[in-house]
């Protein structure tokens, strides 16, 4: 019996005696809204910004971006208020930043008060470990003159990079002035509670020394969830002060970043867990790694969409077929994939049916504005995919796409100096969680036998499903002998179609193969796609397989899908 079936059959036995309720869902804002702000009238600005994501996007808990986590957007005593150490007069974030200070207000008190009059929860996001500066320089206004001051509290990273800018917080100076930031946050405004996010940049420690350096992370944690309970500070409920954190996509990523989550969790210090990619939707989340212990503590357990859901390669191939979901600001190779509604719900049906409560909507506010990915066109978009997975029930009442794609290429051609990530191997995410894969036949591998692991909630228990399965395979022609599998039974021939890549997929040679979901095998959630290149001869490129999709579009019994995903577990309240 596999891991993922063991782990829903524990969620499904906590739910037995669960007392339903809704789990929050979280909409996060980086700061773009601050970014677009102008240096008159800021405050209409924002408002009519916040007013614009609440009405297109379903959410209960509003996280904005306070600080970097030494660089602050609020009138801050504690920290360093972005550009003040400058005396910048203009520039992003600069005008909007100066005209609220100068009606006696600012981005974090503005935002929370308007958020709190709609009836969201208010957070204040603290990003742990940011690193969008890569060098210590007092001319750029997102490094702290706290680490110019200090440039020996940097992290010593064993890949000898040379624009490390992440602070150690092995270092007890470094937590404490972190926490003086933190406290001032909770102290001075009437926020809800705080977000720690561990996902930007995850640099915590040597990144090499994340496990053995975890316990002086957790004991942290445990400083600040003190701080916050010794605040006096209640929300308006009366219930204690959220502290929700935002994790690395794995918990061998969690592992390596210093998070020890399980700990955090058993130790009652957390209310919200939200499970997160860097940037993108991944279906292949391991959310049930996490919902084991989140669950059956009662905290919400919440995984991370985002607005793409390709990797970071610039191509080939070139995706052709993808109509409105297609960036106009990023190269047109996978960067450029944005959601569709149908790929949403299918990523939604695996978080959901593997122990997801609600969703985070990652840097979905960044598109509400006049950047070229806020045209009118591409907020429906988002207003359509962001409510088809409010829930169960949205999710699979419409049409399913399971799209996987290799998150992990291209990454090292990011490597530093080019940025500062803390892992950058090719196959990986930007957190180090391996994604799926590129199959690769060269010489040594034909006639052998490659996976391509893919999960699909829909068919898990063995249910007959109607709709369209189909994967890429490049550098191969249609009369290559491939030999197909799913769950290692044999896929007949004569239910296989081929058909030229270069109708959907652009800038390589190839085929695309499909099957009919009536001709699979049976699924059982976690599977496997089999491959044999039987064919072989002298080629320019290696063969390649890396993008498989499943669309399903009926299920062949009386139940409904959604009546299969794992019933809700027991929870505190609120």
């Amino acid at each position: 019996m596999s891991w993922s079936v063991v782990c829903l059959a524990l969620l499904a036995s906590v739910a037995d005696a669960a007392e339903k309720r809704m789990a929050r869902s979280v909409f996060n804002d980086d700061g773009q809204v601050l970014a677009e702000a102008p240096g008159e009238n800021a405050s209409a600005f924002i408002k009519a910004w916040l007013d614009r994501e609440s009405k297109a996007v379903p959410f209960t808990t509003f996280v904005y971006l306070a600080c970097m986590p030494d660089i602050c957007f609020y009138d801050t005593k504690v920290g360093e208020l972005y550009g003040a150490r400058n005396n910048r007069k203009s520039g992003v974030y600069i005008k909007g930043l100066l005209d609220l200070l100068k009606q006696g207000t600012d981005p974090l008190r503005l935002v929370t008060e308007h958020m709190q009059a709609k009836g969201k929860e208010v957070l204040a996001a603290v990003r742990m470990g940011d690193t969008h500066h890569v060098r210590l320089n007092k001319f750029d206004d997102l490094c702290s003159q706290f680490s110019i001051d200090h440039p020996e509290y940097v992290i010593k990273q064993p890949d000898g990079r040379t624009n490390e800018t992440a602070l150690d917080y092995s270092i007890a100076a470094v937590r404490d002035h972190r926490l003086g930031i933190m406290r001032e946050i909770i102290t001075e405004y009437p926020v809800d509670g705080l977000e720690l996010n561990f996902v930007r940049w995850a640099k915590h420690f040597p990144r090499h020394q994340g496990r053995e350096k975890a316990p002086i992370m957790t004991r942290y944690v445990g400083r600040i969830r003190e701080m916050m309970d010794k605040s006096e500070r209640r929300r308006k409920n009366g219930k204690r002060l959220t502290l929700g954190v935002r994790v690395p996509e794995s918990l061998h990523a969690c592992w390596l970043a210093g998070v020890d989550i399980e700990t955090w969790v058993k130790k009652g210090w957390i209310d919200f867990v939200v499970i997160s990619t860097w940037n993108n939707t991944d279906p292949q989340t391991p959310v049930d790694e996490f919902a084991r212990f989140t669950r059956p503590a009662g905290v919400d357990t919440i995984v991370t969409m985002g607005n793409m859901i390709g990797s970071f390669s610039t191509g080939p191939p070139i995706p052709l077929d993808r109509g409105v979901a297609t960036s106009a600001e990023h190269a047109k190779g996978y960067l450029s994939m944005l959601l569709n509604t149908a790929e949403a719900r299918g990523a939604a049906a695996n978080f959901y049916s593997y122990g997801a409560d609600s969703i985070s909507f990652w840097n979905v506010g960044a598109h509400f504005g006049r950047a070229v990915t806020a045209a009118p066109r591409q907020r429906k978009r988002i207003a359509a995919w962001t409510r088809a997975v409010r829930s169960r029930e949205t999710v699979f009442a419409g049409p399913r796409t399971y799209r996987f794609l290799p998150m992990g290429k291209g990454i090292s051609r990011r490597k530093p100096p080019f940025r500062n990530y803390p892992w950058y191997d090719e196959g990986s995410s930007a957190l180090g969680h391996k994604n799926s894969p590129t199959l690769l036949f060269s010489d040594d591998r034909i006639g052998k036998r490659l996976v391509f692991p893919f999960r699909v909630a829909d068919g898990r228990r063995g249910e007959r499903l109607s709709g369209r399965f189909r994967f890429w395979f490049y550098h191969v022609t249609g009369n290559d002998r491939v030999d197909v599998d799913i769950n290692g039974v044999a896929v007949d021939k004569k239910h296989i179609r081929r058909i030229p890549a270069g109708k959907l997929r652009g800038g390589l040679k190839g085929t695309r193969f499909e099957i009919d979901l009536a001709h699979c095998p049976p699924f059982r959630g976690d599977n496997v796609l089999g491959l044999v290149l039987g064919t072989r001869e002298k080629r320019p490129h290696v063969p390649m397989m890396e993008e498989l999709e499943v669309h399903v579009t009926a299920v062949a019994n009386s139940r409904s899908v959604s009546g299969l995903s794992s019933p809700p577990a027991p929870r505190r309240s609120r």
